[in-house]
């Protein structure tokens, strides 16, 4: 029963530093994805500004 009571602490606190990797890594991903779709916005505009130039 005293090992569950030492070990309360560390499981708590791990929760705590899993919570905020598991936040920071979704918030990478929604920036990672937001960018890659801006980038595939700026290539199709892109395509289009050449298209013009050789018309």
């Amino acid at each position: 029963m005293s090992i569950l009571i030492a070990l309360f602490p560390l499981l708590f606190w791990l929760s705590i530093v899993g919570a905020i990797i598991y936040f920071i890594v979704r918030k990478v991903k929604r920036s990672r994805k937001a960018l890659e779709e801006r980038i595939e916005v700026l290539e199709q505009n892109q395509a289009g500004v050449e298209e013009k130039h050789e018309l």
